[in-house]
């Protein structure tokens, strides 16, 4: 029997060369794909500083809110249309068959224990229907504290006020408290001493918190109110001072009006009180 090694080769060289293109053409696919979502990443991104430009307001937040979200949607609609392309160049179905058949992958892999990965994905598409929060306000998820730096389908992420960045998977998420609304309040507890003059102490708040609403109108919504005590303490009588703020800026309201209230007790003589001990020693 002659082996014709001509025919082999002819063959095999054959298989080779439509290998290689076949491979060739997938790489394009891919490049492609990234070429596409770069400039997705171009357009969104302008879009995202031109809002930031035009300052908090609810519209160019839920814009920015958008543009997130759509990156994250795009990115995997793409590299889902570029394997099934790819799984078609190597020979295996057409394209709509392929994701036909990748979506029914997927429904199996479902039911093996991706549901967490599908719930995370709704829960986002919820998340940015309802309009629960969006990039850039300030919220509480769960028991994390900071702002939203980014809202994808699968993951909210946060950065707190020590600058920790905490990715939370959004099918994770069961209860919110979104501090940025158009008006808050700051609420500061002043302990002052039981032989004290509350009266007189509630007067010298009143001024130092109207003072301060004054000096402020770009942060404070109105008059402050002193609403009296609100807790007798072991060591202090408690009185409670409200200032309506704007949005996420009662922190701040609250922090300089706490300094500008120990100054002012500075000046009058008013003393904070505090825990104190006393030690009895035995004579010998």
């Amino acid at each position: 029997m002659t082996i014709n090694w001509d025919d082999i080769f002819s063959k095999y060289s054959n298989d080779l060369v439509k290998t290689g293109m076949n491979l060739l053409l997938i790489v394009l696919v891919f490049l492609v794909a990234k070429i596409l979502l770069n400039s997705l990443s171009k357009i969104t991104g302008g879009v995202i500083e031109k809002a930031k430009g035009a300052g908090e307001s609810e519209k160019s937040k839920e814009l920015i809110t958008t543009m997130t979200l759509l990156r994250s949607v795009c990115r995997y609609v793409i590299y889902f249309i570029a394997l099934c392309i790819s799984i078609n160049i190597l020979g295996f179905g057409s394209v709509a068959f392929n994701m036909v058949a990748a979506a029914g992958i997927g429904a199996i892999i479902v039911s093996m224990g991706a549901q967490s990965i599908i719930g995370d994905m709704f829960a986002g598409l919820f998340i940015m229907f309802e309009r629960q929060y969006a990039v850039g306000d300030y919220v509480k998820i769960n028991n994390y504290e900071g702002d939203v730096t980014s809202l994808a389908m699968r993951c909210t992420y946060l950065m707190t006020r020590t600058g920790e960045r905490v990715i939370i998977p959004n099918g994770e998420i069961r209860t919110v408290i979104n501090y940025t609304v158009k008006k808050s309040s700051a609420i500061v507890t002043v302990p002052t001493p039981y032989e004290a003059d509350t009266e007189e102490i509630m007067k010298v708040l009143r001024e130092v918190a109207s003072q301060y609403a004054k000096e402020h109108p770009d942060i404070c919504c109105g008059e402050p109110e002193v609403t009296g005590i609100s807790a007798f303490n072991t060591n202090s009588v408690d009185i409670t001072v409200c200032q309506p703020t704007k949005g996420k800026e009662f922190l701040r309201v609250g922090r300089e009006l706490r300094l500008a209230i120990k100054k002012r007790f500075d000046q009058e003589g008013i003393s904070i009180p505090f825990t104190q001990v006393v030690i009895h020693q035995k004579a010998e």
